[in-house]
């Protein structure tokens, strides 16, 4: 399931931003119906982030897409952690909430 989401995402975000909410929708497209897509779309955006596949950030009207300033390791944490508070709330992300996903400009080594 990840190469599948991680190609569709890699495609979406080559148009685009992408919220972490969407991802969300990506895995659902892949596996149908799921009592755990936060959890699933949390470990994803986790993982890619962390292997440097996307960059997250946040989207401003005045600059566009802002990427984080911290190293993917801690990206990835800042991700997990803002999982986590929805999890524990049961809350479904908004479009934007957590953050928003670009490409990195040159390929990850």
């Amino acid at each position: 399931m990840l190469d599948e989401l991680r190609a569709r995402l890699l495609d979406a975000a080559e148009d685009d931003w992408v919220y972490f909410a969407e991802i969300e929708s990506m895995i659902l497209e892949i596996d149908g119906a799921s009592d755990d897509l936060l959890r699933q779309a949390g470990e994803a955006a986790v993982q890619f982030v962390r292997e440097g596949v996307i960059i997250p950030g946040t989207l401003t009207e005045a600059e566009g897409f802002v990427p984080w300033f911290t190293s993917p390791a801690e990206s990835a944490d800042r991700v997990r952690q803002e999982v986590d508070v929805l999890l524990r709330d049961r809350i479904d992300p908004r479009p934007g909430q957590i953050c928003w996903f670009d490409v990195p400009t040159e390929s990850p080594a």
